[in-house]
């Protein structure tokens, strides 16, 4: 039973943790419709929230995991909070405008995970190019939503959608594949 206790205590559990409720989503995502964008939309402003203030908080943390100075955190926290803000705010968002706000989203997004990819490179190889990949897929969907808007071939939806399932998938094949718990702090 200590070892569950240690992986629920475990940078690796955060991963996971983080890594399902991108999936969660992912799932909200796709079953947009006219009657529960609302409700979608919101729940998407709260995570981002949440996650955003995550990001201000363990700046310290995330600093030590780096070994270097984590401004970048700040940055991702104040965007995610913004972002959440108008998410869970502002209910009558058009479909150009959410595809523009998480287009921003999506791109800051990606280019700090650039800036935080040195953990993914000591936890594998293999994970820190896939990590590199699914950064670099991501802010292409970020600017396809900036860009496009909604006169892209694929659905708005979708491409959130496809954003989130990627980032999802990845925290948790690295809160999987990390079993030295290379980023925890004791």
């Amino acid at each position: 039973m200590s070892e569950m206790k240690k992986f629920i205590q475990s940078y690796r559990f955060l991963q996971v943790l983080t890594g399902i409720v991108y999936i969660f989503m992912a799932i909200l995502a796709m079953k947009y419709t006219d009657e529960n964008i609302t409700q979608s939309i919101q729940l998407m402003g709260l995570f981002s929230l949440i996650k955003g203030f995550f990001e201000i908080m363990n700046k310290d943390k995330i600093s030590k995991r780096t070994h270097h100075k984590q401004s970048s955190a700040i940055i991702l926290g104040v965007v995610d909070i913004l972002v959440g803000v108008i998410l869970v705010t502002n209910i009558t968002l058009s479909l150009t405008s959410l595809s523009i706000l998480f287009g921003i989203w999506f791109v800051s997004d990606a280019v700090i995970s650039f800036f935080m990819l040195d953990l993914a490179k000591r936890i594998s190889t293999v994970y820190y190019v896939v990590a590199l990949i699914v950064d670099l897929i991501g802010g292409l969907i970020g600017l396809i939503l900036i860009v496009a808007s909604t006169t892209s071939i694929i659905s708005v939806p979708n491409l959130i959608s496809y954003y989130f399932l990627l980032f999802g998938f990845t925290k948790i094949i690295g809160g999987v594949i990390n079993k030295q718990n290379l980023h925890s702090l004791d």
